[in-house]
Parts: structure tokens; C-alpha cells; sequence
């Protein structure tokens, strides 16, 4: 790694210190885990990309979801309120973590293609037939952050 690189990450990490609150000591046991490393100096796609929850199959749901409904956060996973429906069911919340797991590793590794093979999940509602009150279907996906 050049010097001009090697400087670009050293300021990532300070960027990231301050945006955490860690302390020196902190953010020392942060650096000593080589996969935290890794990620940290081989992967800008946290900051250029937001995950993205899209409802692709919308019946009888609580919170008012519909198709098209998009559930977008930030690349480490913020919420980004202002581009989410005004009510969001917990059952989605939880539904979509594996996949943003998925996403970050990919994210971690600094791969061109961000497409993760189970990208579709269930909201933790079964539908009205099998005991629930309705159910969604979303697809969870990386895309670049617009400028």
C-alpha cells in the first residue's frame, strides 16, 4: 500500500472513531481484530451504498405496507427516516437483518457484484389462513447512494 493510500485509510479510521465517541483504548480493540481491519480498509461501499428493503407482495398488513414500499438505510445499517413509510412494521425490521448481514460481507470484501443470492424474505406474519393478521414479501439489495 502507498503512502497516499495508507494516509486515506488513517483518516477513515479517525472518521470513524469520532462518528462512534471511542476512545483511543476503544478503538484500539476495534483495529485488533483483523477481519474489523479488513473491512475498514477494503470496503468504501458502506459510505457510497444504502441497503434497500423493497416490498414485492403486500396482503392484509397491519402497518399499511403495500407493494413498491421501500424500507432504506445507510450503508451500516441507519434507517434513513426520510425515505421510509411513516410506519414500519417490527415483523419487516426483523425479517430483513440476515440479508443485511449478507450485504455487509459482501460490502466487507469489496465485490463488484452486491447481489446476494436469497435476497427475498417473509415478514414474521404468516397471513390470515395460517393464524396471522397478513403478510409481505421483500427483496433486500445494495445500490449505490445518489448524488
Amino acid at each position: 500500500m502507498d503512502k497516499e493510500q495508507a494516509e486515506k485509510i488513517e483518516r477513515r479510521w479517525k472518521r470513524f472513531q469520532e462518528a462512534l465517541g471511542y476512545t483511543d483504548e476503544e478503538i484500539a480493540i476495534y483495529r485488533s481484530d483483523p477481519n474489523k481491519v479488513k473491512a475498514m480498509e477494503r470496503a468504501p461501499k458502506f459510505a457510497t451504498h444504502n441497503i434497500v428493503a423493497e416490498c414485492v407482495v403486500s396482503r392484509n398488513c397491519n402497518a399499511g405496507h403495500k407493494v413498491g414500499d421501500k424500507i432504506v438505510m445507510d450503508g451500516t445499517g441507519v434507517l434513513l427516516r426520510d425515505q421510509c413509510p411513516e410506519r414500519i412494521c417490527h415483523s419487516v425490521i426483523q425479517a430483513i437483518v440476515p440479508p443485511i448481514y449478507a450485504i455487509w460481507e459482501r460490502f466487507g470484501e469489496d465485490l463488484s457484484d452486491l447481489s446476494i443470492l436469497l435476497d427475498r424474505v417473509h415478514c414474521l406474519d404468516v397471513g390470515i389462513e395460517r393464524g396471522g393478521w397478513g403478510e409481505t414479501v421483500w427483496r433486500v439489495y445494495a445500490e449505490p447512494k445518489q448524488k
